[in-house]
């Protein structure tokens, strides 16, 4: 029943599918982060079939690069943005770790969030435009397992590493987390590798490598700027793992 909690749990806190209400325990949230690698399924499962479908159609490219920017939003109501815009305001703020995590709490917006998001969403297009004119299909299933390895990533980051505050939703969702989550979030990774593998094995392993990088990154930008880590820099790592991912994808695309 636990285990049926934490897949409940994980896709009310992360996608806006509709699920069953009840009261919430903090031993239900034990497993929650194991299971959401699964929004990230469900969003890549959609992501491949869209661009089949709109391939069977022979629809224009740009058709692909909205359903793949589009569908990942849908599904989460862009939880994880929120979280990129309000860590893009608080690192351009330039202010002392206080001040800026006080920023990560504020509901509103500033011109920062507004500027970052902007680029952001036109290196994401660009990527995307890259891998569509220049790969196969083939480079589908890749692209559809971005979205699940970026969440194995944050996951992992969110148990490992120090929290920046003492209360907050990632506090009271690891509380509980331990050596077992871990061992399943790596067993989750190590799967996604291997199915990656099949199609591309050079693919799988610079993916791979890239979300390896990239954790080092954030952990270092984390401790630096916040003291640890956030709800908010868990999202701001999903989108940028995600980005990184998709370069990786493109510039193979451009060399192979």
């Amino acid at each position: 029943m636990r285990i049926i909690k934490g897949f409940i749990i994980a896709f009310s806190l992360y996608s806006r599918i509709p699920m069953p209400r009840f009261e919430w325990k903090e031993e239900d949230m034990r497993y929650n982060l194991c299971f959401l690698p699964f929004v990230g399924a469900l969003i890549g499962a959609l992501v491949y079939g869209s661009l089949y479908l709109i391939d069977l159609a022979a629809l224009p490219l740009f058709l692909k690069i909205c359903a793949s920017s589009v569908i990942p939003i849908i599904v989460t109501g862009g939880f994880h943005v929120d979280g990129f815009m309000d860590v893009a305001d608080a690192h351009n703020s330039y202010k002392s770790k206080e001040e800026k995590l006080k920023i990560l709490k504020d509901p509103h917006i500033g011109a920062f969030a507004v500027i970052s998001l902007l680029i952001y969403s036109l290196i994401w297009a660009g990527a995307l435009t890259v891998i569509f004119d220049r790969g196969s299909n083939v480079i589908f299933i890749p692209l559809a397992f971005v979205f699940v390895i970026s969440r194995i990533g944050t996951a992992v980051s969110s148990v490992l590493l120090k929290k920046a505050k003492d209360d907050g939703m990632l506090k009271n969702e690891t509380n509980k987390t331990g050596i077992t989550q871990l061992v399943i979030l790596g067993i989750e990774l190590a799967g996604c590798v291997l199915a990656v593998g099949l199609s591309d094995i050079y693919v799988a392993l610079l993916m791979a490598a890239g979300l390896l990088l990239f954790y080092i990154y954030y952990r270092y930008r984390t401790y630096k700027e916040f003291g640890g880590v956030t709800g908010d820099t868990a999202g701001y790592f999903v989108c940028m793992s995600e980005l990184t991912q998709l370069l990786i994808l493109a510039a193979y695309c451009l060399i192979r």
